[in-house]
């Protein structure tokens, strides 16, 4: 009777064991998603105080024909300066910069193909007659950027996609923007904002 109450107890305590290793990953995974959101809105408050701050002209400046009547092409000094700017923030992938800089070359060779007409004056045809990196033509007056809310969040170990909001009622209202990040040498970076997909700023 005693060896089989020993045999008893060894058994529970197995299967205690194998109890606790099957939940103290899931809450270690839980910590690290915690984390990682934490991070990530950090990195987009950074991201967007940034742009607000260094952005005196729209994001692919374009230059006029001599009467200055139309567009005739993309300011390439200009857009060389903002891809140095964007690389120096640190904020931003390989994929995001490469994306970036396929968009201003498929508006200059627009431009300058005349498969697009830009009149001086005129609302861009490029893009979507919004402020790309909100998809938004306004948006809180104090502080917007420290307003923002993680709505959804899809997270992997070197992968993310997140969907933000304004934490304000008024503004929030029908508004959601996607982002992409990955992981670079454990920093997270911006990979995809869906006001640049270049497919739709470029109307293909």
């Amino acid at each position: 009777m005693k060896t089989s109450t020993f045999f008893l107890s060894v058994l529970l305590a197995c299967f205690a064991i194998s109890i606790y290793a099957q939940v103290t990953p899931q809450k270690s995974a839980n910590t690290n998603t915690s984390l990682d959101q934490k991070a990530i809105k950090d990195l987009l408050v950074k991201a967007y105080k940034w742009q607000e701050s260094n952005t005196s002209q729209v994001d692919f400046e374009p230059i006029s024909d001599k009467k200055e009547e139309h567009f005739i092409g993309l300011d390439h000094k200009i857009h060389q300066k903002r891809m140095a700017s964007l690389q120096n923030t640190g904020y931003f992938s390989t994929e995001f910069l490469q994306n970036y800089d396929a968009i201003a070359k498929g508006i200059d060779t627009q431009l300058k193909s005349k498969k697009e007409e830009w009149m001086v004056g005129d609302m861009s045809p490029f893009g979507e007659d919004a402020n790309p990196w909100c998809r938004c033509q306004d948006y809180p007056s104090d502080n917007p950027w420290d307003k923002i809310v993680l709505k959804k969040t899809d997270i992997a170990p070197t992968t993310a996609t997140v969907w933000w909001t304004w934490g304000d009622k008024t503004f929030s209202k029908g508004f959601v923007y996607k982002v992409r990040l990955i992981k670079e040498n454990g920093k997270w970076k911006i990979s995809y904002l869906q006001g640049f997909d270049k497919d739709v700023f470029l109307k293909k």
